[in-house]
Parts: C-alpha cells; sequence; structure tokens
C-alpha cells in the first residue's frame, strides 16, 4: 500500500476529533452566556413582580383612604339629614348619601380584588424566588463544570495540533495541499472511503476502472462528483468513520486485476 494512503488516513481521523473538539470548545462561551441571560432574565421577572406587588399595595393603600373619606361623608350626611328643615333639603341630602354609599360599595369591592391581585401576586414571587435561587444554586457548578471543560478540551487540542504537525510531515506537499484545500471547502471531511464502487461521503458511483485503482492501494484518486480524495474501505476494515460516521461492511480483498491507466487526482 502507497504509505501516503495510511498517513492520509490518520491525519483525517486525527482532523475530525480537532473538529469535534473545536466546537465543543466553541459551545463553552455560548452556554456560559446563556446561564448569565437564564439568571438576569428571571432577576428581572422577579423585579418586574415586586414593582407591581408594590404599586398593587400603593393603589390599595389610596382607595382605602378615598374609602375612609367616604366613610366620613356618610357620617356628616347622616348628621345634616337629622337637621334639615325642608323635605326638598332632605332628599338632595339623601340622594347624596345614597351616591357616597354605592362609592364605598364599588370601593370595597375594589379593594377587594387588590387583595387578591397582590395575594397572587405574592404566590408569583415566592415561586420564583425559589426558581431564582435553585437556578443560582445550579449555575455556579455548572460554571465551575464548563471552566474545567475548557481547560480539558484546551489541553487535548494542543496535543492534537502537536501530532497533526508530526503526521503533515510525512505527506507529499502536493498531496497535502490538495488535501487541506477539500478540507477548508468540504467541512473538514477531505479523504473518505470507497465500498462497492461507491463514495461513502456523497454515495454516488466510483467508475469501474478507479475503484480497482482504489483496491490495488498504489494511488490516491479523487470522487468524479464530490472532489473528495479516495480510499479503499477494505484497507482499514475497522474504520468506524469510513464515511460520515458510518462503518462500510467488509469487501473481500481484489483479485488480479489487469492493468490500468492511472487516475488523475481531482480537487473539484
Amino acid at each position: 500500500m502507497n504509505p501516503q494512503i495510511p498517513a492520509l488516513h490518520e491525519l483525517q481521523h486525527r482532523d475530525r476529533q480537532l473538529i469535534s473538539l473545536e466546537r465543543k470548545l466553541e459551545a463553552i462561551p455560548t452556554r456560559l452566556k446563556e446561564l448569565d441571560e437564564d439568571l438576569a432574565r428571571l432577576e428581572a421577572m422577579l423585579a418586574n413582580e415586586r414593582k407591581k406587588c408594590d404599586d398593587t399595595r400603593a393603589f390599595e393603600r389610596s382607595q382605602r383612604a378615598l374609602l375612609a373619606e367616604d366613610e366620613d361623608l356618610v357620617r356628616q350626611g347622616k348628621q345634616r339629614a337629622n337637621q334639615v328643615k325642608t323635605a326638598r333639603e332632605l332628599a338632595a341630602t339623601q340622594r347624596e348619601l345614597e351616591s357616597t354609599r354605592k362609592m364605598i360599595a364599588a370601593r370595597t369591592e375594589e379593594i377587594g380584588k387588590l387583595q387578591n391581585g397582590v395575594a397572587e401576586t405574592e404566590q408569583r414571587i415566592e415561586a420564583m424566588s425559589k426558581a431564582l435561587e435553585e437556578l443560582r444554586a445550579a449555575a455556579e457548578p455548572e460554571r465551575q463544570r464548563l471552566t474545567e471543560m475548557r481547560a480539558r478540551v484546551e489541553t487535548k487540542l494542543g496535543k492534537l495540533r502537536a501530532g497533526r504537525r508530526s503526521l503533515t510531515s510525512k505527506l507529499d506537499n502536493e498531496l497535502l495541499e490538495t488535501y487541506e484545500r477539500i478540507r477548508k471547502r468540504l467541512g473538514g471531511l477531505a479523504f473518505v472511503a470507497a465500498h462497492r464502487e461507491r463514495c461513502m461521503a456523497c454515495k454516488m458511483a466510483i467508475p469501474h476502472q478507479i475503484y480497482v485503482l482504489l483496491r490495488k492501494g498504489d494511488e490516491i484518486p479523487a470522487c468524479e462528483s464530490c472532489g473528495r480524495l479516495l480510499y479503499w474501505s477494505g484497507h482499514f476494515p475497522d474504520d468506524t468513520t469510513a464515511g460520515k460516521g458510518e462503518a462500510a461492511p467488509k469487501e473481500a480483498a481484489p483479485k488480479a486485476s489487469p492493468p490500468v491507466r492511472r487516475a488523475i487526482p481531482k480537487d473539484e
């Protein structure tokens, strides 16, 4: 087998690990930001409920003060009713008393509604305060866990990147340039298995002559459909990353084949 094939296979395996770890590392600040946003959102909601409760209590106090004034007006009206001298004055005083009594009834009903509203808001405040306390208690260990994870991932990335440099030194410059170009263009997957005359990445058919060449293991042609570099799945039968996370079924070793023209790797 061409020694460039196992070297390139190992490089692709290392790059898949790097991509996975880099994505995990990128997700950590997002998760930390989400924790802070969740806390800030719940704190704002709690502050809003407390303000609403305070405003309702203030309005209730104002209604109670007006109710006390109305009740005082009723007492004064009753005293005037006992002192009037004409039927006309009595009727006017009674109308005024009736109007004030209606206002007292309306204010009393409103005060009852305000009290119920305060009670409901206090229940929400209690529930939200408990939720906020629980979230704060959970956020700190989660923040610590994410910080420790970031340190571990950065350490692993450093080792993988160092190992990658030693792998790239084993590859021909032209082949490495082609691999890097394809990897950047196609989401990190540049060297994939071919199985039963199909590319395991794009699932398109591979010309028979190219497939024979792959099984011989002398050359590294490219898929004519997606442009990725190819290797025969039988060279690495235990590989679980042959395509996009798929393991290629085992395939019989090749029999002697007639000579074929050398395929030219294509990048596009």
